[in-house]
């Protein structure tokens, strides 16, 4: 039998391997499943719309936006469910947040 076989050492590091392998991709399995649109896959408007609430928490040195700020921000038109929670994901990537004035 070789000495690799036998030594406590190689089967603890294969077990913590085993361990980091199942967790990265666990990790990499729940991104895929819930990954939502990044701010270059949405619709123009949206994306303008993003644009200026993330020029406007700039140029305010905010990171927490309002409700009337998002309002004044939204194209012409009736805007999502969906069209809201892409707009709220990428501010939070950004680190801001919206909330009542």
């Amino acid at each position: 039998m070789d000495r690799k076989d036998t030594d406590p050492n190689d089967a603890a590091h294969a077990r913590r391997q085993a361990v980091i392998d199942r967790m990265l991709h666990d990790a990499l399995t729940s991104v895929t499943r819930h990954a939502l649109p990044s701010h270059y896959a949405l619709p123009a408007d949206i994306r303008r719309t993003v644009d200026r609430l993330l020029a406007k928490a700039d140029a305010e040195r905010r990171t927490a936006l309002t409700y009337d700020d998002l309002e004044e921000a939204l194209p012409p038109r009736d805007v999502t469910a969906e069209d809201l929670e892409a707009i709220f994901w990428v501010l939070a990537e950004y680190g801001i947040e919206v909330e009542e004035g």
